[in-house]
């Protein structure tokens, strides 16, 4: 009798041991391609944020290597007082570079200055020879660019950059083409001058990428000796030319929530029910937690870690809806002054000031109005539903705010008072078919004309006609650097 009991629930037995074990492998799956998704979405958010990163640095350089009076001060009669000064103390008086070298047109070395506090240290006390050694592959790919077609108008940057590792020294290696912007001086040959800056990443690599974009246990060695679970970008150049990656310990929401659930999966194998309905509440946590680090990693992306501004990734976004909604005000501005904060100060002191500029814009500013830092010390305003003559009114407004002296901690002596201005270009964007490059060239060129008034000026643009509305230029329009600061 036993026997035929066996024989009648011996099929049911197995078959529910095995939709048992099927519940309990299918979330482990599950749990495997979750978790391998959510590794490919941050590694491709970390090279993402590296390249936006390294981008900014090569912006920045156009202030040197975009300049008439470089071309003619470096290739038509080579100054070396003027290029000590312009190039090499400009350079590391003013921004994190702390070795700046030009090449002549045939790629030999014309000048090069180093700064004190870095020659002791690995990478630059091989000297200067070796570093722009280093930065031969650059060369050859800004060369390459070089010989490509130039569109009319103020060029486009041609800049190459890598990041190289001797050591614990991590260094950011570019090399920038120098070009005319107005034309009143030109390359005498075939081929221009070249830059080449190197700028100390502050502290060690895996730190400072690590708490940049977030990450567990950042790590930098040769590829070679990352392990296959861990995630990787590929960041550096060692020494011996090896490749040094950037390995970090991925999110693993899943796994993290299914090993803290086992309990409760364990209880599915009783109930069920009641399993069922804890794993449906575990996959919804799972997915919060996957979308809340997402959009952690979006908004680095998308915004200024400095200021907390958006950055140029939500301009094209932001314009779009901004013309889709009407008739709107792209408002573009410039500090008058920064470049003496700094030269004072010291560039900590620079992005307190930068800081403090960005609370006084949003506090003067509406709420529908868009707040972006461009670079540097450069702004821009989206202005929607406004009058021109409404905005301008608001810009002389907020220049006043922002000419209010500031009293900055860390200024010296304490309590020393610091005043700045802003000057402002607007373009009146009324037509659907300007192109957001149309609009921004236009408030740019108001911007040179408030520049070249003097200090905390407002200028208007003229209305786009109609070739200029559908014109795509490429990249705003630069003002001279003799009128920066």
């Amino acid at each position: 009798m036993r026997f035929v009991h066996l024989r009648l629930i011996g099929p049911a037995i197995g078959v529910v041991a095995l939709f048992i074990a099927a519940m309990a492998t299918v979330p482990y799956y599950g749990a495997a391609r979750i978790d391998g998704e959510a590794r490919v979405q941050q590694e491709t958010l970390v090279e993402r944020n590296l390249a936006l990163w390294i981008a900014d640095i090569e912006f920045a350089l156009t202030s040197w290597t975009i300049w008439d009076e470089a071309i003619a001060k470096l290739d038509n009669t080579f100054d070396f007082e003027w290029t000590d000064r312009n190039v090499g103390a400009s350079l590391i008086g003013t921004s994190r570079t702390r070795f700046a070298a030009v090449l002549k047109p045939d790629d030999s070395l014309l000048y090069a200055r180093t700064d004190e506090t870095v020659k002791s240290r690995p990478f630059f006390a091989r000297g200067a020879e070796r570093i722009v050694a280093d930065a031969e592959p650059l060369v050859a790919d800004v060369r390459k660019r070089e010989a490509g077609p130039k569109g009319p108008g103020i060029p486009k940057p041609i800049a190459i950059s890598r990041i190289e590792v001797i050591g614990q020294d991590a260094v950011l290696l570019s090399a920038s083409l120098f070009q005319p912007d107005f034309g009143t001086a030109q390359v005498s040959g075939a081929r221009a001058p070249v830059l080449i800056t190197a700028m100390p990443i502050g502290s060690s690599l895996q730190d400072f990428f690590g708490t940049r974009f977030l990450l567990d246990d950042a790590r930098v060695s040769p590829l070679s000796e990352v392990a296959p679970e861990r995630a990787r970008s590929e960041i550096a150049i060692g020494p011996d030319g090896e490749i040094q990656v950037l390995s970090w310990r991925p999110p693993t929401p899943a796994r993290d929530m299914l090993y803290q659930a086992t309990p409760l999966v364990l209880t599915v194998f009783v109930v069920l029910l009641v399993g069922g309905f804890l794993l449906v509440r575990i996959s919804q946590t799972t997915a919060q937690m996957l979308v809340g680090r997402e959009r952690m990693m979006t908004h680095a992306a998308t915004h200024d870690v400095l200021t907390g501004l958006a950055n140029r990734a939500l301009l094209d976004a932001a314009y779009f809806q901004s013309i889709s909604s009407g008739p709107f005000v792209v408002a573009c501005l410039d500090l008058d002054g920064f470049k003496g904060v700094n030269d004072t100060f010291g560039h900590a002191i620079g992005d307190d000031l930068l800081r403090a500029v960005a609370t006084r814009l949003r506090a003067n500013t509406r709420d529908t109005d868009r707040l972006f830092r461009l670079g540097g010390d450069e702004f821009a305003i989206l202005m929607p539903s406004i009058t021109i003559s409404d905005a301008e009114a608001a810009c002389w407004r907020l220049g006043e705010a922002l000419s209010a002296p500031m009293y900055l901690p860390g200024a010296y002596p304490p309590g020393h008072r610091i005043e700045i201005a802003a000057s402002f270009g607007l373009c009146h964007v009324t037509s659907p078919e300007t192109s957001r490059d149309a609009a921004f060239r236009s408030a740019d060129d108001a911007l040179y004309q408030a520049k070249s008034l003097g200090r905390g000026r407002v200028v208007v643009a003229e209305t786009l006609d109609a070739g200029e509305q559908t014109e795509a230029t490429g990249d705003l329009r630069r003002a001279a650097a003799s009128l920066r600061g």
